[in-house]
């Protein structure tokens, strides 16, 4: 961003919408090739699938508007802390047990893995580009 173009809430809101919806999308239909691969979906699971990708999306668009407001460089704060939390959300997909504490069902992690990096790498790249 530049200072033509200032990031403003709305804009910002708006993106981690586009990537969210983008992300519930693409998730779901991963949802779907993974069950061709073996995978086992828990019960209730595209409900969950969509608010775990939206949800965080529009809580990282109002992140990313506040460091760009906060700091010079924060598309690069934005970016850094983005890339971490994305690394972090993937130890419950490894990590059994379920992060509810139950048992994960079957191919657990090739169904949620690509999910979480699927809606970070949406969060990470989307919600800068779909700000302007």
């Amino acid at each position: 961003m530049n200072a033509a173009t200032p990031v403003t809430f709305g804009k910002a809101l708006r993106a981690g919408a586009i990537a969210g919806l983008l992300a519930a999308g693409l998730n779901n239909l991963w949802s779907l090739v993974a069950q061709a691969l073996g995978s086992v979906p828990p019960p209730g699971f595209v409900f969950a699938v969509c608010v775990s990708s939206i949800f965080p999306l529009l809580v990282g668009g109002v992140f990313y508007f506040m460091l760009m407001k906060l700091f010079p460089k924060g598309a690069l704060i934005f970016t850094v802390a983005s890339c971490l939390f994305l690394l972090l959300s993937l130890y419950p997909t490894v990590a059994p047990p379920a992060p509810n504490g139950l048992t994960t069902t079957k191919g657990f992690t090739l169904l949620t893995l690509p999910m979480h990096l699927i809606a970070g790498a949406l969060g990470i790249w989307g919600i800068p580009k779909f700000s302007k």
